[in-house]
């Protein structure tokens, strides 16, 4: 395949004007920059279409973000951005310039965390419901006797159920948040995956401030119910804390 059938692989947006290590990208292409003013893109050699997201190409991008995230500021792009070529690629970094320096400069000098709570419960609605003395109510009205609920009755407990939850969760996020904010710049709360899962936070933390962020997480476990288990990790580009306009590639 010829060198005009390659586009761009687009890892990542910075304002990075030092000399970057020596990094093989996805298909052991070399990373290399894409300037326009202030702003360059890190790209690597990349045919034209689709990349599949197979497991080497996904560690190979991630691999390229981790190094540099280590010590630059970065607008990660998505797993298998594809620019047409530099030109297309400066259009863009020009189109969207003001857009892009404004986000770098709200991620500047840090990196993000992720911290999930888990309810360390094999049941996590009995573990609800056996702190909540309105929904263990409900649920004995529901099942009283021997005759099993109307199909209306489980549907009426399962709402109040999830609205306990969804307030239980709130709640809980909350306080969370509350003592991780000293810690960092800032800190979103994101969808739970299952039903075991309380919350689901983004921190953007200053790379000089992971100790102390590491100290307000635990002094934050200190502090809720002990079923409730903690899960850390990071640091990554900050991915949760950054847009892009949508581009035709």
């Amino acid at each position: 395949m010829g060198e005009r059938s390659m586009g761009l692989y687009v890892y990542a947006v910075t304002s990075i004007e030092d000399d970057l290590p020596s990094l093989q990208g996805v298909l052991d292409r070399q990373t290399f920059r894409v300037g326009s003013g202030p702003l360059n893109a890190i790209v690597s050699e990349c045919p034209h279409g689709s990349l599949r997201a197979e497991r080497r190409n996904l560690a190979a991008a991630q691999r390229v973000l981790t190094a540099l995230n280590a010590k630059f500021d970065l607008l990660p792009m998505a797993f298998g951005t594809i620019a047409k070529s530099e030109s297309d690629l400066r259009q863009f970094l020009d189109g969207q310039r003001d857009r892009l320096v404004n986000q770098l400069q709200r991620i500047s000098g840090a990196v993000e965390m992720g911290v999930r709570l888990n309810i360390d419960a094999a049941d996590p609605i009995a573990y609800l419901v056996a702190r909540h003395p309105a929904l263990q109510a409900a649920r004995d009205r529901t099942y009283v006797g021997s005759r099993p609920p109307s199909h209306d009755a489980k549907v009426r407990l399962g709402q109040m159920v999830d609205e306990a939850f969804r307030r239980y969760r709130e709640a809980q996020s909350a306080q969370v948040m509350s003592v991780l904010g000293d810690a960092c710049i800032e800190v979103l709360s994101l969808p739970v995956r299952n039903e075991k899962e309380i919350a689901n936070l983004a921190a953007l933390v200053p790379r000089a401030g992971l100790e102390e962020f590491e100290r307000a997480v635990q002094a934050s476990a200190n502090e809720i119910e002990e079923e409730i288990a903690f899960n850390i990790a990071g640091p990554w580009p900050p991915h949760n804390f950054v847009q892009f306009a949508s581009q035709e590639g």
